[in-house]
């Protein structure tokens, strides 16, 4: 199976995974037993399971218009694995005589209408990711010591001793952002200064106390929308679920009426000079039932800020 063919299936597990009601189990590449070989088993692309009902759905990832011998091999599917419906989705769409035989044996088609920039922009739907920075320049850690080092130059590590990890410095700055989320922090530039409860060692003795100054200042970027699709049938040409795909990786949504499954991808983002991620909203343009996913994440949480050590003695 291709690449292509399996994102196809995963993105229509997802839709339905978004569209059935609450208890109903939806399953990506099943395997069900055939009824007349139990020991045989069928795969199916995803599967549907809600009370005793059991939907098939089936996808194709074609160049052409499937056919009807497509809709007949289905209607056979169906009976033999004792299937209640079955949902046939082919990304290039059916032919007319598909459609009819699909119509006359209860076989639901489902196809994707890809929306063109103008029926975006007039869809009335804000789709808008919205991700904050914080950019840290001149930043200043002071150590306060009691008594300058024995002949050796200053050395700073953790509190075991050890090379002190960017993931410390991010904790850090990470308690500056908290400090000015506190404070109702407009993202104008501020400079701020704060004492460091970070566990940190100077030759291998404990400061009196550190403190860091730095000035700050909220960096904004707006994600926009790569492309949506319709989720249709294309007998009735009535939209069961939209699809959109950002600039920003795997990021994602798939909307039906006001429920709407959203992933955003940190690991596409690419941190600003002096920056450290502060925040990702997103907006739908009215309440909604919102399912979030993120991936990624591990990404964001680096940091590459200069940062200037500076130690200060005095015996008091």
């Amino acid at each position: 199976m291709s690449r292509a063919h399996t994102e196809l299936e995963r993105k229509v597990e997802r839709i339905h995974r978004l569209l059935e009601v609450e208890g109903s189990i939806v399953t990506w590449n099943d395997r069900i037993p055939d009824p007349d070989a139990p020991d045989q088993m069928r795969q199916i692309d995803v599967s549907i399971r809600r009370d005793d009902c059991l939907t098939l759905v089936e996808c194709r990832l074609h160049s052409r218009p499937q056919d009807v011998q497509w809709i007949e091999e289905l209607m056979g599917r169906r009976v033999s694995l004792g299937a209640d419906a079955v949902i046939a989705v082919s990304a290039s769409g059916f032919t007319k005589t598909a459609q009819k035989k699909a119509a006359s044996f209860g076989i639901h088609l489902r196809d994707f209408a890809t929306l063109s920039s103008e029926e975006i922009q007039n869809w009335g739907r804000r789709r808008t990711l919205r991700v904050a920075f914080c950019e840290f320049t001149q930043v200043v850690v002071t150590l306060f010591m009691k008594e300058p080092p024995d002949g050796a130059l200053p050395k700073v590590t953790d509190g075991n001793g050890n090379p002190i990890s960017p993931s410390l410095w991010y904790m850090l700055f990470q308690q500056i952002m908290h400090l000015l989320d506190e404070q109702k922090w407009t993202g104008a530039s501020a400079t701020v200064n704060i004492d460091v409860g970070a566990e940190l060692l100077v030759n291998g003795k404990h400061p009196k106390s550190i403190k860091l100054a730095t000035k700050v200042r909220r960096v904004i970027e707006m994600v926009t929308l790569a492309s949506v699709v319709e989720y249709v049938d294309p007998l009735t040409v009535a939209s069961h679920a939209e699809m959109g795909t950002f600039k920003l990786g795997a990021s994602e949504f798939i909307e039906s009426g006001d429920d709407v499954a959203m992933t955003v991808d940190l690991s596409a983002i690419k941190l600003p000079e002096n920056c450290c991620f502060e925040t990702i909203a997103v907006d739908a343009g009215r309440v909604v039932n919102m399912r979030p996913n993120i991936i990624g994440g591990e990404h964001v949480f680096k940091t590459q800020i200069p940062i200037q050590m500076r130690y200060e003695f005095s015996a008091q």
